[in-house]
């Protein structure tokens, strides 16, 4: 096997191993936004910047639980049209207050959930490749 062939291997081996990082990144997003939908409390936060991304906006924010003062940031699939200083709708997790997203974000929460699938095939395939190549070259 050529040098070539082998920086071509690790290059996808580095991917796969993005992929499967990524994957489980949003699969434990997804959790957090199921929990959040099946317990939080509604309540109102304060906004103070956005964050512009290439696929969406992150709305940060800040709110107060009996009198305890948090900061949060939603996903990117918050899709709110709140500007800093504006109030956004937020749900917070009443045994962990520090976990919230806003309303939006927890409502478009099921995206996370298809792209970690999506992340978590591709890079199974890219395994299954890189140790079928790799297995192929042993036994020439």
């Amino acid at each position: 096997m050529t040098t070539q062939n082998l920086v071509a291997l690790a290059f996808y081996g580095v991917v796969a191993v993005g992929l499967a990082a990524a994957a489980l990144y949003l699969l434990k997003a997804w959790r957090r936004g199921r929990r959040l939908s099946s317990v939080g409390i509604r309540t109102t936060a304060r906004c103070s910047y956005l964050q512009v991304f290439d696929g969406g906006v992150s709305v940060h924010f800040d709110y107060e639980v009996e009198g305890v003062a948090y900061s949060g940031e939603s996903s990117i699939l918050s899709g709110t049209e709140a500007g800093p200083g504006q109030d956004v709708i937020i749900l917070y997790d009443p045994v962990r207050p520090s976990l919230a997203n806003t309303e939006e974000g927890v409502s478009n929460n099921r995206f996370h959930l298809v792209a970690s699938v999506g992340a978590a095939a591709v890079a199974a395939f890219l395994a299954a490749f890189l140790l079928a190549v790799g297995l192929a070259a042993v036994l020439q």
